[in-house]
């Protein structure tokens, strides 16, 4: 993608324009003419940072004249800024938002093994211990996961914790 600046304002070209009338010359087939054509009528790459989209923005297309590409080499470009979120919770909120998450997930793998422990509590049968292990299991990492998430001190931390057990 390759964008210009045209009467002030930056205006993005998807794909370029098959004719172009020039300063000082006509070109029928404007898009399959050499970098070089483009950039002299200020039609540059558009270049689009890697950022986290759950945490992070791109905005302020702006041009830099230093930009340096894959090959070292230094070059004219549009870029993005990248901008960290803000979040609207509390850093408590958003703790207690991911513990809610982490139970909710843990109740979600329990309900399948829940009727290992309704017959045992209705006719005394054993749960087996593969089913028991396993719902410890699910417990012991839900209890570890909830004081790590209790531990944090950013917000951007609390938001990306990953809960799956």
């Amino acid at each position: 993608m390759r964008a210009r600046i045209e009467n002030g304002k930056i205006v993005k070209y998807p794909k370029l324009p098959d004719t172009f009338q020039g300063s000082d010359k006509h070109y029928l087939m404007f898009d399959k003419e050499p970098s070089s054509v483009h950039e002299t009528y200020g039609f540059y790459e558009i270049i689009t940072p890697s950022y986290d989209s759950k945490t992070q923005y791109i905005s302020n297309l702006h041009t830099i004249d230093n930009y340096e590409d894959a090959d070292g080499k230094t070059k004219t470009v549009f870029i993005y800024d990248v901008k960290t979120k803000t979040f609207s919770e509390t850093l408590a909120e958003l703790k207690t938002k991911k513990i809610q998450e982490l139970k909710s997930a843990a109740y979600n793998k329990l309900i399948s093994t829940d009727w290992y422990v309704t017959r045992k509590a209705e006719k005394g049968t054993a749960i087996p211990d593969a089913i028991e292990e396993e719902r410890d299991n699910i417990r012991s990492s839900v209890d570890t996961k909830e004081s790590e998430i209790n531990a944090l001190t950013k917000k951007v931390d609390a938001f990306n914790y990953d809960i799956s057990l």
